[in-house]
Formats: C-alpha cells, sequence, structure tokens
C-alpha cells in the first residue's frame, strides 16, 4: 500500500476512533436537521440508541470498570498508610482469698476484694511502601495493559452498535420493498385469476388454467401474509435498540447510488484493518496482559522488601482500690491507688518476605499464567486471520454488490417487459396461462432480489469499514442524507395491504 494510497483512506473515513459518542454529540445539530416529524431516519435511531440500547449500556459499564485495573494495579505499588483509634473504659472487680507472709504472724490465708475504674485511649498510623516487589511491578503493567484493552473492546462495541442500528433500520426497509413486491403480484395474479375465471365462462380457456391461476394466487397470498409478519416484527427489533415505539421510518430516496470501494487496491483496506480493527487491537491487548501476568506469576517465589514506618500513643486514666481481711489475726488492709500512664512507640523497619513452600501453590499459578499467556497469544492470531479473511471476503462481496445491484435493476426493467409480452401473447393466444404466472412470479422475485442486493450492499459497507476500524458517525450520517422522510415507510400500512381474497 503506497503512502498516498493510504492518506487517501485515512482523509476519507478520518481518524481511527477514539470515542463515537463524542462524535455523535458533535455531529448532532446537522443530523436532526434532516429528520422530518412524519417519520423516524436512521440519524434518530441512531441517536435514540445511544441512549436507550441495554447492550451499548452493558458495555460502556464493563469498559468504566476495565479502566479501574490499571489503578488497581498501580496500588500495589503506592504507600499504603492506615490509621488506628480506639477508646474503651474497663471496670473490674475481683474477691480472691489466697496466702501471704505477714510479718509476726508467718503464712496466712487472706481475702481480698476490690474494683478498678480504668479509661484508654489508643492513637496509631503506620505507614507501608513497597521497595522491592517484583509481582506488584508486573501486576501494575497488566493492570494498565487490561485498562488499554477495554478502551479498544468499547471502541469496538460502539461500532458494533452502529452495525446493529444499521442492520436493524434496513431490514425493516428490506422486508418493506419484499412486502410491496408481494403486494404487487397479488394483485397481479388475482386480476389474473378473475379474467381467467371470465375467460373459462365463455369458454376461451379450460378449467385447468383456472385452478393454475387459483393456484399461483393462493402462493402469493401465502408469500404476501410472511412478508406482512416479517415487516412487523423488523419494526419491532428497531424498537428493542431504542426502547421506543416505531410506527414510520424513511426510506431510500430513489437517486440512491451504489459504487465500489474506495481504494479499490483489497490490500490497502487488509493493511488498513491490521493497524485499525478494535477487536484485534484488544486481542493484542489482551495477550500482552497475559504474557505480564505470567511474569508476575514467575516473580512470585522472589524475595519482597517492604519499609513500615509506625507510630502509637496509648494513655490510661483511672483508678484501682482493694481491701484485704486477715481471718486469723483480724486485720483488715486498704490500698488504693490512681492509674496514670502513657506510652509513645515509633518503629522504623525494613521487612523482608520471601515463600519458601506454599504447598505447590507458586509453581501452578506459573504453570497456570504461562498457559493462559499461551492462549492469549493463539486467539490474538486467529484474531488477527480472521480479520485479515473478513476484510478480503467484505471488499470482494462490495465489490460484487456494486455490480449485482446494477444486474438486479436491469432485472426488474427485464421481468416488467418480459411480463408485458407474455401477457400480449396470451390474449392472442400464442401464450398459456402457465407463461403469465411464471412471468408474474419472476417479476416479484426479480423486484425482491433487487431489494436483498441493495440492502445487502449498504450493509456490507458498513460491515467492510467497521472490519478495517474505520466505521463512525459519519457514515451513518452520510446514509441518512439519502433517506426520504417524505415518503415514510408505515407499519400501519400492512393493515390494509394486499388484495381482497377472491371467492372460490
Amino acid at each position: 500500500m503506497t503512502r498516498s494510497a493510504k492518506g487517501r483512506l485515512a482523509h476519507q473515513f478520518g481518524r481511527p476512533l477514539k470515542s463515537l459518542l463524542a462524535a455523535a454529540v458533535i455531529g448532532l445539530g446537522t443530523g436532526l436537521g434532516a429528520v422530518q416529524a412524519q417519520a423516524d431516519t436512521l440519524w434518530e435511531v441512531y441517536l435514540q440508541a445511544l441512549d436507550n440500547d441495554p447492550q451499548l449500556a452493558a458495555d460502556r459499564a464493563a469498559y468504566r470498570a476495565g479502566l479501574e485495573a490499571k489503578n488497581l494495579g498501580r496500588s500495589a505499588l503506592l504507600p499504603q498508610i492506615s490509621a488506628s483509634a480506639e477508646i474503651n473504659r474497663t471496670k473490674t472487680d475481683f474477691d480472691s482469698v489466697g496466702t501471704n507472709l505477714v510479718d509476726g504472724v508467718g503464712i496466712v490465708n487472706i481475702n481480698t476484694e476490690g474494683d478498678s475504674d480504668v479509661d484508654s485511649t489508643v492513637y496509631g498510623a503506620r505507614l507501608d511502601q513497597a521497595l522491592f516487589d517484583l509481582p506488584a511491578w508486573f501486576g501494575y503493567k497488566q493492570g494498565k495493559t487490561v485498562s488499554e484493552q477495554a478502551t479498544a473492546e468499547f471502541s469496538a462495541n460502539q461500532q458494533d452498535m452502529m452495525i446493529r442500528v444499521a442492520s436493524a433500520y434496513f431490514n425493516v426497509l428490506r422486508a418493506h420493498d419484499v412486502l410491496e413486491a408481494a403486494i404487487s403480484e397479488e394483485e397481479a395474479l388475482a386480476k389474473q385469476l378473475e379474467q381467467t375465471q371470465q375467460r373459462f365462462e365463455v369458454g376461451l380457456s379450460a378449467i385447468t388454467d383456472v385452478y393454475d391461476s387459483r393456484s399461483a394466487y393462493d402462493s402469493a397470498v401465502a408469500r404476501r401474509l410472511t412478508a406482512q409478519d416479517d415487516l412487523l416484527s423488523r419494526f419491532d427489533a428497531l424498537s428493542v435498540l431504542t426502547g421506543t415505539h416505531h410506527d414510520v421510518v424513511a426510506p431510500l430516496q430513489p437517486s440512491f447510488t451504489v459504487a465500489a470501494p474506495d481504494p479499490a487496491d483489497r490490500a490497502a483496506w487488509v493493511d488498513f484493518a491490521l493497524a485499525n480493527n478494535y477487536t484485534l487491537k484488544a486481542a493484542r491487548l489482551n495477550s500482552d496482559a497475559s504474557r505480564y501476568n505470567a511474569r508476575a506469576a514467575a516473580a512470585e517465589h522472589l524475595p519482597t522488601i517492604t519499609g513500615s514506618l509506625m507510630y502509637q500513643d496509648s494513655t490510661e486514666d483511672g483508678s484501682s482500690s482493694s481491701t484485704s481481711f486477715v481471718p486469723r489475726t483480724g486485720d483488715t488492709f486498704f490500698n488504693s491507688a490512681p492509674v496514670d500512664a502513657s506510652t509513645e512507640v515509633r518503629m522504623a523497619a525494613i521487612n523482608l518476605t520471601m515463600p519458601l513452600y506454599t504447598g505447590g501453590r507458586l509453581s501452578a499459578s506459573r504453570r497456570e499464567a504461562r498457559n493462559l499467556a499461551f492462549q492469549a497469544e493463539d486467539l490474538r492470531n486467529l484474531t488477527e486471520r480472521n480479520t485479515i479473511q473478513n476484510t478480503r471476503t467484505l471488499h470482494r462481496a462490495v465489490t460484487t454488490d456494486t455490480a449485482r445491484v446494477e444486474a438486479r435493476e436491469q432485472a426488474v426493467v427485464s421481468a416488467k417487459s418480459a411480463l408485458d409480452a407474455t401477457q400480449a401473447g396470451y390474449e392472442v393466444g400464442t401464450r398459456n396461462i402457465v407463461d403469465v404466472l411464471l412471468a408474474q412470479r419472476t417479476l416479484a422475485q426479480s423486484q425482491t432480489d433487487y431489494a436483498n442486493a441493495l440492502y445487502d450492499y449498504i450493509l456490507n459497507t458498513l460491515n467492510l469499514k467497521l472490519v478495517a476500524g474505520l466505521l463512525g458517525p459519519a457514515d451513518l450520517q452520510q446514509l441518512d442524507a439519502s433517506l426520504n422522510p417524505a415518503m415514510p415507510v408505515s407499519r400501519a400500512h400492512i393493515l390494509d395491504s394486499g388484495a381482497a381474497p377472491l371467492s372460490k
């Protein structure tokens, strides 16, 4: 891929996605200008999905949680400061019998009873700082990489949401166009059946022509009913994304044109995908994070050195009293003393800790982390290969779709001409009813094929930009500008659509 080709590609699609949500807000003014009251447009549906899509909300929460991995990993390298405070009151009542040596008497029994009431307070603070801790360092590197991975995954999720919105929207238009073709076919076959019945009644056609017409008409009714149900389902799928009921959407303008991928060089798209695909970026970052985790596990057997500072201040305040009675002599001794003590402790220490035997835990953890790193590397390689294949496949698909849409459009014109000629031949007796019915079916199928080819082209183009990491809100705005809100597609349209069934 030449530098000029890369420049054209970057200029066309803009810089790699950093925040699609921010870009959406920037484009809000221009996007809403194209929205008319009578129909929801693609851009309006996208803005509603930004606020209401449950999948995107879950992805956003996962992204914000992933950003904390960096902070969690860094915390083990920063000072750990803790403070403690304790205030208590201790009341003690005691009563004991013992022996003691009394002057002039010898060893005698003494009964002692008393109580104490002491208030104590203890305040302290401690600071611990890792001086050498390789597992914590590699844990920080892993957490930083995991946060970057979360950013890449959320960017991929935002692009995926755009695809889901576009798919849901254009599937509504696809279902509508298929329904229109089915309605047209049913109406034409209803008219054909009526004419065939009239011809049979005057003896100009056989009863088999009536049966053939009836069979074709009944099949068309079934196809129309299926198309109606599909359109309703597509409208409902749109509501799942936005949480809003949709009855009317804007279709494509008749002047919508298709174009081949630009640049046409497939290798240029592959190169850009390898550099910008967010799913691939996330897989690479996950592989890096797994390697850091393996290195952290391998360093668990090394010593860790921690510096500590500690300060503690404790005080006691109260009183203690006791009474001792000597039964042998009848003497009584009283003792009362205040309690007033203060202790201050300062400590500075360097601690070295090294595991000697952990029951095999460290070795098992090291092997587990190493194999998880191998797994992440293999998944990265798989994601890279899939990215290359998907880019090539989608590039070919869009190139083919461009020609296919034009061919399908011409096929509709040809099918209409063939139907007119076949009907004229049937009127003069050179064609039979089967030829007419076949021409009708061919026209309806051509219209359906054209609709499928057109919307496949649009969605494949968006998917090609997604796999290349180039999809952004501007692409949806560009498609939104190709819509025609003045000619809305309505859910209510199906309620009175279709020809009335003929009596048998």
